[in-house]
């Protein structure tokens, strides 16, 4: 990934420096990225290994990162952010822009008492090999482009299309065991695992370029794919009985739900 560099590098202070903060760095160093970060000292082993790593400052405490930063990444777990972030005093002026999941920016608003508050949701690991969709609200140009070197970028207009958006950050680690659960299946029928992990991914890496590419929508992909008779329109069938497709829309309603708290 090329990107422009200049001799003054953007300060951005990661308050909570735990695994997304980590993909959040690899895939910036990966791109070339040009910006310095302050580490909160919060997960002391994490942070010293990121920060030896890659050169940057660890702060003398989540305090001290605030006064130092006018910019802050939020990446703190759910379970204790709010917490955490009531301890602390922001600038009114202080851009941020958080990654967690389950606190809406709302709340994050009333929190800070800052009047630049942007909220996003991303995958992770595809982030840390510059190919992670972020989603986020509201558009924020300098957070834009700071997540842009991490992959494609989707903006949301409202808190709402947010929220629905962001059920895809459970979508995103959910698919892990639907591969696992396939290249599973396989295996036990008796093929290597290179073999299953082979015949799985490229067949559904190759669907996904068929939806992306194709002039048809995907409901003529599916008929032209599944004609009566045939093994795909069988296994429709088998799923259907199960109710295996209402499973996904129950699922990711609770996630919407537990995110619209």
């Amino acid at each position: 990934m090329n990107c422009k560099m200049s001799n003054n590098k953007i300060l951005v202070g990661i308050l909570g420096v735990g695994q997304i903060a980590q993909f959040i760095l690899e895939g910036l160093d990966k791109a070339k990225a040009n910006y310095d970060f302050i580490l909160s000292p919060r997960s002391k082993k994490k942070s010293e290994e990121l920060a030896n790593k890659y050169n940057y400052a660890i702060a003398k405490s989540n305090q001290d990162l605030i006064n130092r930063s006018d910019k802050v990444l939020i990446c703190l777990p759910a379970s204790s952010s709010e917490e955490t972030i009531r301890n602390l005093i922001f600038r009114e002026n202080q851009n941020i822009l958080s990654v967690m999941a389950g606190v809406n920016r709302s709340t994050l608003l009333n929190i800070t008492e800052s009047n630049f508050v942007c909220t996003a949701m991303m995958p992770g690991y595809a982030n840390a090999m510059c190919d992670g969709l972020s989603a986020l609200y509201p558009l924020d140009q300098y957070w834009n482009n700071f997540l842009s070197h991490l992959g494609p970028v989707i903006t949301l207009e409202t808190e709402q299309e947010f929220k629905i958006a962001a059920t895809f950050g459970a979508l995103s680690g959910v698919s892990f065991v639907f591969f696992q659960q396939l290249i599973k299946w396989y295996e036990s029928k008796g093929l290597s695992n290179e073999s299953a992990k082979f015949l799985v991914l490229k067949t559904l890496t190759g669907n996904i370029k068929v939806v992306e590419s194709s002039k048809q929508n995907i409901n003529s992909i599916i008929s032209a794919v599944s004609p009566e008779g045939g093994i795909t329109k069988k296994m429709l069938r088998e799923l259907e009985k199960t109710n295996s497709f209402e499973g996904w829309d129950k699922a990711l309603d609770e996630i919407l739900n537990s995110i619209s708290k």
